[in-house]
């Protein structure tokens, strides 16, 4: 949507310590801007969850959630180009908004395509949910669970302390000990998130891969990404290559 430009016009910022003050206005509607497998495990108290497997939903989301109409072009002004307006009708005129994501770049879109659809009071919280935990104490917090993050912590609770959750290499989704008591869950493979989606043979390929990780520590086997010094060994190397996925 190269229309929706953050670097000309975004929400406004606020400080994780003047979030709280913001959400709790009953006139506030609190949107989590990141996607299902993320609010799963934690998020704001009284927050809309768009329930989006992707970002790119998120624009179809706010188009079906808010009715919003169709931007009209008014007459020529002398010496320019058409000026756009959004007609609202007062009943459907957007509330203000509060958005969150995890680090707070997300909301920086989010908020610039809300400023175009016609919202007029967009807020976001300033450096994510991870600053809001860094900075508010958890007696003062009105965060609930954990904040799932991109890296190996996969999830991280008040103060920036080590989650609980643990990921699952099949789906790439957070995983909780409860999870991985069930019959779906088998490390590396699948979890109770993504059992029923997965075939037969992505199973078989998951397992495969698991294996190599198991014996090697690394997918593909301890020689990948080294160049074979000889005939000899580039031979050795696609014969190891084809037993290891037999």
């Amino acid at each position: 949507m190269p229309a929706v430009s953050p670097i000309e016009r975004v929400g406004k910022y606020v400080k994780p310590r003047e979030w709280n003050a913001l959400i709790s206005d009953p006139d506030t509607v609190v949107i989590d801007v990141r996607n299902n497998y993320e609010t799963r495990i934690g998020k704001f108290k009284g927050a809309v969850d768009p329930c989006t497997t992707a970002f790119r939903n998120f624009p179809s989301w706010v188009d079906d959630q808010f009715e919003l109409p169709k931007a009209e072009s008014l007459k020529q002004q002398s010496g320019g180009s058409p000026e756009l307006k959004t007609e609202w009708p007062e009943r459907k005129k957007p509330p203000r908004v509060a958005m969150y994501c995890t680090g707070g770049i997300r909301c920086e879109k989010a908020s610039s395509f809300l400023l175009q659809k016609g919202f007029e009071e967009v807020y976001h919280l300033e450096g994510g949910i991870l600053k809001y935990l860094e900075e508010v104490p958890e007696p003062e917090s009105l965060w609930e669970g954990e904040c799932f993050i991109f890296d190996k912590r996969v999830s991280v609770e008040h103060g920036l302390a080590q989650g609980t959750f643990k990921l699952c290499y099949g789906c790439k989704q957070p995983v909780s000990d409860a999870d991985m008591e069930t019959p779906e869950w088998e490390r590396g493979v699948t979890c109770p998130h993504c059992y029923s989606s997965k075939s037969e043979e992505e199973k078989e390929r998951a397992r495969a891969r698991q294996r190599q990780f198991d014996a090697w520590g690394i997918i593909g086997g301890p020689d990948k990404g080294r160049r074979p010094t000889s005939k000899e060994d580039a031979r050795a190397k696609n014969s190891n290559k084809l037993s290891s996925s037999l």
